[in-house]
């Protein structure tokens, strides 16, 4: 048997290597700013095809002779050529943006085509001029809301800019810039993201069949690219709405005349103005809110085959309220990277990565003034290597090792207060993965891309683990439906480096596409994730107090496992796409707060959250218009998010925070002529979870809400509209005015709905003994302009 599988090996790995071809290999480059371009399509003679990977090399192998090439992307003139092979080669190529003048937007049907064809499914691309093209509050455009009009992928309310994807929480989607984990993605309490649109070179977003190269989250993996910077001259653009501005200046490293430059780099900033008008308002008069952040990137050419990226973020939001209460929070990241030719076929890149996310919170009231700090930073190296093995045969294998810090949380004294300092003990994990991804065309009808991913945590000393009488810090009480606390009988101190408890995780991937036609195929994908890392929170969307720990002794890592099918279609030469996915999803050991757990200044977390199980289970539909004046999609979600956990909703299935089992959405761009472009959203959503309380008591003297099921009842339906339209300059001219309608027909969405005794009379509020519901709305109708300008 064994010299069977021998001989069996031996001829699959004759079938990779026999045919001896010659390699041409290079990067496909923007015409007039000499940034490098991703996902480009090439095809030679019509038949065999590749794409460009992140950094814009492209590697395929073809037999000595003459060949046609065809070299498409979007938005760009398409290159048709012959070449001649007589052995390995290096040829770049160079695309020009496709005329202004044109009147029609026009997708070419090489997207389409690459859709059909790709083994990819569940995966979301958008380039950062699509995202400038839709309507956005207050004129600010914005890469997660966008992503929110897609099928799948959702939020809690107009104000969060968290999302959920295919029924998953806020902290289960893996957020990355630049390689960078950003952990809280949200400026101004979610109403706008962290992603400045004018420095975001493409986002995508997997939704299923993620890749074995990505690892630590269960429901998806967003990829965000930054601008590299124009190698061949120096410009930028400013744009200036109601509550923001920003500017972006890119240039030439050590240009040389009629030279490209070997270097190039970009700096984009952005500030908030609001709090300028606070005192407008009695209310806000001594209040402020704002937001700011930069982004940079630079590369450098060491040599023809070496080149070395720094890429960095910093941004911070600050709020006050009247002297009473104040916080800030941010993130700062900063990744170098090295890519590396190493011959025609292999491909490295490198990265060290650094990531932190802080929040400080201060009570401001006189004699007990205090700030409460807390953090995550992590350190990060990521080797991977690409073998372009030969046309049929891609393998991507790598490692990737993450050292992590947790501080809990510190109270400090402010302005000489009488405050006892306080600190949480702080935590420490090494998070470990090494993968292996292939790629592998069978035949002209049927490709695969599976893959292995080996993933290891340890959390690490220093520190003081607790030990609990029954081994565990909760026991539930059937009796009286209720979680006790267990006694503490004593703890075991850990030194630095120490291993406190190791999980390990086997996870496989495979996607297969099978091509039914040229316009025709269906996908089916798998997946198995791990996550490590916790986001400990009782809210539905993302807020700046969030607390992430790590995986221990307490606390077992969330699992998941994903299987998707899907069918897409091209008709009329690719002018339309159907794409209609349908996906099961089943989580394992997902963490839920208790009833009445008090998460913010407790040191034992464990002592408030319960860990169950999940499912989730859906259906999505995008139409999507390529060609024409009028472009854009259609897109319906059928869902379903369920989470059960001992000890809540009666031991039960409940609605997931997550859950909607309705959602439309109709995206459109019209171009009217060389100087006017519209865009439109509608926004369809059925009512989201919530818990209402079913009932009160009086105890000592005060009202109590008495509670049953959790996420037993439903906000009102969720639907909105905004337009948008577009002034383009003039021939010769570099500005442009942008003017939105967000929520035109002033809907008032409920964001939640809460319960309180109290009435206002007059300009008093009284306890009246009865109990109303009151409706929170973030806001209504909200027009916008902006002024943007290139020089």
């Amino acid at each position: 048997m064994t010299k069977r599988l021998a001989y069996l090996f031996f001829l699959c790995t004759l079938g990779i290597f026999s045919q001896e071809k010659q390699t041409i290999s290079g990067y496909v480059k923007d015409n007039n700013s000499g940034e490098k371009l991703l996902g480009v399509n090439i095809i030679i003679d019509n038949s065999i095809g590749t794409t460009t990977n992140d950094y814009g090399f492209y590697s395929i192998n073809l037999e000595k002779g003459v060949h046609q090439i065809e070299i498409s992307y979007l938005g760009y003139t398409t290159i048709q050529k012959e070449i001649v092979i007589n052995g390995n080669q290096k040829i770049d190529f160079d695309l020009s943006e496709e005329l202004a003048e044109l009147d029609e937007i026009v997708i070419s049907s090489n997207k389409a085509r690459k859709k059909i064809e790709s083994t990819e499914m569940s995966v979301i691309s958008l380039k950062g001029e699509t995202i400038k093209k839709m309507p956005a509050i207050l004129g600010e455009p914005d890469v997660l809301k966008s992503l929110q009009l897609l099928p799948g992928v959702s939020s809690v309310n107009e104000a969060s800019s968290g999302f959920n994807v295919r029924g998953g929480s806020v902290d289960q989607n893996l957020i990355l810039l630049d390689d960078a984990t950003i952990y809280n993605a949200s400026h101004l309490f979610g109403f706008f993201s962290v992603f400045n649109s004018d420095a975001i070179k493409n986002a995508k977003l997997y939704k299923g069949g993620i890749p074995a190269t990505y690892g630590g989250r269960l429901s998806s993996v967003l990829d965000i690219k930054q601008k590299e910077g124009n190698t061949k001259k120096f410009g930028g653009n400013v744009g200036i709405g109601l509550i923001s501005a920003k500017a972006l200046i890119e240039g030439p490293i050590l240009k040389r005349d009629n030279e490209e430059a070997p270097g190039s780099f970009m700096l984009a900033g952005r500030r908030s103005y609001i709090d300028l008008f606070s005192f407008l308002l009695d209310d806000f008069k001594d209040s402020s809110l704002f937001f700011y952040d930069f982004n940079l990137k630079a590369n450098y050419d060491i040599n023809k085959n070496n080149k070395l990226f720094l890429s960095g973020y910093f941004g911070r939001d600050k709020f006050e309220l009247n002297g009473l209460l104040g916080t800030t929070w941010g993130n700062t990241s900063a990744t170098l990277r090295w890519t590396s030719v190493l011959n025609e076929k292999l491909f490295l890149q490198s990265s060290a990565i650094f990531s932190n996310y802080e929040y400080n919170l201060d009570n401001l009231r006189t004699g007990s003034e205090f700030r409460w700090k807390s953090s995550i930073t992590n350190y990060n190296i990521k080797p991977k290597l690409t073998w372009f093995i030969n046309n049929n045969h891609t393998l991507k294998t790598g490692v990737d090792v993450t050292y992590y810090k947790f501080k809990p949380g510190k109270i400090s004294s402010l302005r000489g207060s009488s405050i006892n300092e306080e600190e949480f003990s702080n935590k420490f994990g090494l998070e470990n993965g090494v993968y292996v991804d292939l790629k592998q065309k069978i035949s002209n009808n049927l490709s695969l891309q599976y893959g292995l991913r080996w993933s290891n945590f340890n959390r690490l000393g220093a520190e003081e683990i607790r030990q609990y009488e029954t081994g565990t810090p909760l026991t539930y009480n059937p009796e009286q439906d209720i979680y006790e606390e267990n006694e503490i009988i004593g703890a075991t101190n850990y030194r630095s480096g120490d291993n406190i408890k190791s999980f390990n995780g086997l996870e496989p991937r495979a996607s297969v596409r099978y091509l039914l036609n040229e316009s025709n195929s269906l996908k089916l994908s798998y997946n198995r994730m791990y996550q490590y890392l916790h986001l400990i929170s009782n809210t539905t969307s993302p807020t700046p107090l969030d607390v992430w720990s790590p995986s221990g002794p307490y606390l077992k890592p969330q699992y998941s496992d994903q299987l998707a099918l899907g069918y897409f279609k091209s008709f009329k030469d690719g002018k339309y796409d159907l794409n209609l996915e349908t996906y099961y999803k089943k989580l394992g050991d997902v963490t839920d707060f208790i009833d009445g757990a008090d998460l913010l200044f407790t040191e034992e977390i464990e002592t408030q959250i319960a860990q169950g199980k999940g499912r989730a289970y859906g259906l999505e539909v995008q139409l999507t218009k390529n060609e024409g004046k009028f472009t854009g999609w259609l897109s319906y979600t059928l869902a379903k998010s369920e989470t059960k956990v001992l000890g809540i909703n009666n031991n039960e299935y409940y609605p997931s925070n997550s859950d909607q089992l309705h959602e439309i959405n109709l995206v459109g761009f019209y171009k009217l002529n060389k100087r006017w472009d519209f865009g439109l959203n509608f926004v369809f959503g059925s009512g989201r979870p919530v818990t209402y309380p079913t009932g009160r008591y009086e105890q000592n003297g005060l009202v109590v809400a008495d509670y049953n099921n959790r996420n037993g009842n439903r906000l009102p339906a969720y639907h909105r509209m905004d337009v948008s339209a577009t002034l383009n300059p003039k021939k010769g001219k570099n500005g442009k005015w942008v003017f939105s309608l967000v929520n035109v027909y002033n809907r008032q969405n409920a964001a939640s709905i809460y319960f309180n005794e109290v009435g206002e009379i007059g300009d008093q509020e009284i306890a009246t003994g009865m109990t109303q519901a009151t409706k929170l709305s973030f806001f209504g109708i909200v027009p916008s302009i902006s002024y943007e300008f290139k020089f």
